[in-house]
C-alpha cells in the first residue's frame, strides 16, 4: 500500500498521542534525504524519522537508530537553528492529503515566542521536507503576510515548475490538489453525481482520481467488498451496484474512525504491502499484525530499504564480476574452438605415415600425389601437397612435426581449459552468493573474499590485509519432521558449514557440478528420513544456479566423507561416498519449508 491519506491519518493520531507538546532535543541528517529528531515528552525520548526518499517516502517513531556524518548538512543545521528545543505544539494533516504539517513553537532573538512549521510532503519522486515561517502570533491569530520558506530539503526552482517555486524566501504553497476532494466529507448525493460525471472513467482509478489521498489498493478494497470488478467503467454498473459501492466505501471509513488495524501482508515469504485497514481481499496472504503504525511502517520500510541500499551498494562489485565472468566466458569459448581446431591435426600424423609406407613412390620435386588411406575401411586415396625442395623423407618429418606440435599444444590448452571453467565456477559461486545476500555484513563477506582473490588486481594495502569481516549466519530451516537444515548463502557460511557446523553423521547436500549453497542436515542422533532429504535437496538446487531448471542432480553425503583442501578457495570442498538424488525445486515447496529467523531464535 502507498504511504496514503488514510495511512497519513492513523499516524498523526498516533504521533498526536506520542510526541505533541515534547520538545525537540536533537537532530541528525543521516542521509541526504532524511532527518531524524530527538523529542522528549515526559520524561521519555522518541525518535521521529522524516524521509523525503524518492522510492520510500515516509514518517515514523522509529526505534532502529543510524550513523551520523561528522558534518551535519546544511539544511540540518537550518533545522537546528530554527527548531532545537522548540516545542511540537500541533500535528495536523492538509485535508487527507499526504501533507502532514509539524507546528513547533520556540523563541527567536528577542525572546518572542515564534511558530515555525515543518512540512512533510510524502509524494513519491517529488517528496520533500520543507520549514517555514508561520505567519501566526503567539495569540493565534494570523497576520496579513504569507507563510515564507526557509529552506527546503529539494529545493525546486522556476526552471522545474512554474507553479510551485521552493526556495527560501518564496510563498509556501500546498501541492496541487488537481480537483480531487477530500473523502471523509463525500456524502451519498454528492458520490452520485461524481459518479455520473466520470460515467467513463474505470471504477479503481475514480477512485484514485477524484479523492485526495486514496491508492488503488484501497479502491481495490471498496471493490471487492461490493462484489464488483475494479477494471470495469463506472457506467457498466447498475444503480443498485453503484449503491453496494458506496456501502463498502463507507464501511472502509466507519473502520478508519475506529482506529488503526495495521498489518504487513507477505506472498511465498516476500513482502508485498501494508494497511491500516484489514484488506479483505487478501485474506489469503500471510499478515503480520503490529500493535502501532509507526511499529508497522518501520518493519516494512526496513526490509524495502535495505533491499535498495544493499542493491546500491553492491552494484561496483557485482559490475566487478560481470566483467570478469564476461571475460572468462569469452576465453572459454576460444580455447575450446581452438582446441577443436587442434584436433585435426591426426591427418598431419596420417599424411607422415602415408608418405613413409609409399616413400618408394615419391620423387623430390613433386608437388602432390595420391595414397590409399589404409585406415580407411573403402581404401578411398588421399591428396597430399608436398614441398617441391623437399625429399620424401624430409616431407614425412615435416608433417611428423606438425603433428608432434598439435598434441603439445592440446595439453597446454586442457590444462587452460580446465583452469578457466574453475575460475568461471568460482565466479558464479561470488555472483550466486550475492544474488542470495541480503545483509550488508553478507556483502562485506563476498567483498572481503573478492578482495583476497586472485582476480583483485590492484592489491591490499597493509590496512586491508588485516583487515577481518563479521561472520554472518547461513538460512536455518525446520524440516517437516523436525529436523535442522542449514544453507550457506556465500563462500563464507559454506565454509562454515562444510568444516565447523556438522559432525559426522549429519548429512551434507550439495548440487552436482553447479556452483551452489551448501546444506547441511543435523541428525542430532536420529535417523535422516527419506522426505527431509527431499526437502533438504530442494533447498541445495533452489539456492543454485539451477534453481529454475528441472530434474536438478543433487549430491549427498554423510558429513564424514566431506574434507576441504589445504589452500583451497573458500567454500570448495571435495567427498567421496556420495550419492545422487533428482529434485524440480519450486517456490511452492520451498515456502512450505519452515524458515527460522533470528528473532525466533532468540524467543
Amino acid at each position: 500500500m502507498a504511504f496514503d491519506g488514510i495511512t497519513t491519518k492513523h499516524l498523526i493520531k498516533e504521533l498526536q498521542a506520542t510526541i505533541m507538546g515534547g520538545r525537540i532535543r536533537k537532530i541528525y541528517q543521516p542521509e541526504n534525504d532524511e532527518i531524524r529528531m530527538t523529542i522528549n515528552r515526559e520524561k521519555e525520548n522518541y525518535n521521529l524519522l522524516i524521509s523525503a526518499n524518492a522510492n520510500n517516502p515516509r514518517v515514523y517513531l522509529s526505534e532502529k537508530l543510524k550513523e551520523n556524518p561528522n558534518t551535519p548538512p546544511s539544511f540540518c543545521m537550518v533545522l537546528r537553528k530554527h527548531l532545537l528545543n522548540g516545542i511540537i505544539v500541533d500535528i495536523v494533516q492538509h485535508e487527507t492529503d499526504r501533507v502532514i504539517e509539524f507546528s513547533i513553537s520556540g523563541k527567536n532573538e528577542f525572546n518572542d515566542v515564534v511558530i515555525k512549521k515543518l512540512m512533510v510532503e510524502i509524494m513519491g519522486r517529488n517528496s520533500n521536507v520543507i520549514l517555514i515561517d508561520d505567519k501566526t502570533n503567539a495569540s493565534g491569530e494570523t497576520q496579513d503576510s504569507e507563510d515564507i520558506i526557509l529552506d527546503a530539503m529539494k529545493k525546486v526552482g522556476s526552471g522545474s515548475n512554474r507553479y510551485r517555486q521552493i526556495l527560501p524566501g518564496k510563498a509556501y504553497i500546498y501541492p496541487p490538489e488537481s480537483g480531487r476532494q477530500n473523502f471523509l466529507s463525500l456524502t451519498e448525493a454528492r458520490y452520485h453525481e461524481m459518479v455520473a460525471e466520470n460515467a467513463e472513467t474505470v471504477t479503481e482509478r475514480f477512485w484514485v482520481q477524484c479523492f485526495l489521498g486514496l491508492s488503488p489498493i484501497i479502491a481495490r478494497e471498496f471493490c471487492f467488498r461490493a462484489g464488483l470488478n475494479p477494471e470495469l467503467k463506472l457506467r457498466e454498473f447498475s444503480k443498485k451496484q453503484l449503491g453496494y459501492l458506496y456501502q463498502a466505501f463507507r464501511e472502509v471509513m466507519d473502520e478508519i474512525e475506529k482506529g488503526p488495524d495495521c498489518g504487513i501482508y507477505y506472498f511465498r515469504r516476500e513482502i508485498i504491502d501494508f494497511s491500516t485497514v484489514s484488506l479483505h481481499h487478501m485474506t489469503d496472504n500471510e499478515r503480520s499484525a503490529y500493535t502501532s503504525v509507526s511499529k508497522m511502517l518501520e518493519a516494512f520500510y526496513y526490509i524495502k530499504d535495505k533491499k535498495i541500499r544493499f542493491k546500491a551498494k553492491s552494484a561496483n562489485l557485482r559490475h566487478q564480476l560481470d566483467t570478469l565472468l564476461k571475460k572468462n566466458y569469452k576465453k572459454l569459448q576460444n580455447l575450446h574452438q581452438d582446441m577443436d581446431n587442434s584436433k585435426k591435426n591426426e591427418k598431419n600424423k596420417l599424411y607422415g605415415d602415408l608418405i613413409t609406407a609409399n616413400i618408394y613412390r615419391i620423387e623430390k620435386g613433386m608437388e602432390t600425389i595420391e595414397l590409399v588411406d589404409y585406415t580407411d575401411p573403402e581404401m578411398k586415396t588421399v591428396k597430399v601437397h608436398l614441398k617441391v625442395n623437399e625429399t620424401p623423407s624430409q616431407n614425412a618429418q615435416r608433417f611428423y612435426k606438425k603433428y608432434n606440435k598439435g598434441k603439445r599444444a592440446q595439453i597446454q590448452l586442457a590444462e587452460q581449459i580446465k583452469t578457466t571453467e574453475e575460475q568461471v565456477y568460482y565466479l558464479e559461486s561470488l555472483t550466486g552468493g550475492l544474488d542470495q545476500s541480503t545483509e550488508l555484513n553478507e556483502l562485506d563477506e563476498i567483498r572481503h573474499e573478492f578482495m583476497h582473490s586472485e582476480f583483485n588486481k590492484k592489491g591490499l594495502t597493509p590496512k586491508e590485509a588485516k583487515k577481518k569481516v563479521a561472520a554472518s549466519k547461513p538460512l536455518h530451516f525446520i524440516s517437516s519432521e523436525g529436523f535442522d537444515i542449514f544453507v550457506g548463502k556465500n563462500n563464507y557460511q559454506n565454509d562454515y558449514i562444510s568444516t565447523r557446523l556438522g559432525v559426522d553423521e549429519d548429512c551434507w547436500l550439495h548440487v552436482k557440478d553447479i556452483p551452489g549453497s551448501h546444506v547441511l542436515v543435523v541428525a542430532k542422533g536420529r535417523f535422516i528420513t527419506e522426505d527431509t532429504l527431499l526437502e533438504a535437496g530442494m533447498l541445495a538446487a533452489w539456492h543454485s544456479k539451477a534453481k529454475n531448471s528441472e530434474n536438478v542432480p543433487v549430491d549427498y553425503v554423510e558429513f564424514k566423507y566431506l574434507k576441504k583442501p589445504k589452500k583451497s578457495k573458500p567454500g570448495m570442498v571435495i567427498f567421496t561416498n556420495q550419492n545422487t538424488m533428482y529434485v524440480t525445486p519450486s517456490k511452492d515447496k520451498i515456502t512450505a519449508i519452515r524458515q527460522v529467523f533470528d528473532s525466533d531464535e532468540q524467543m
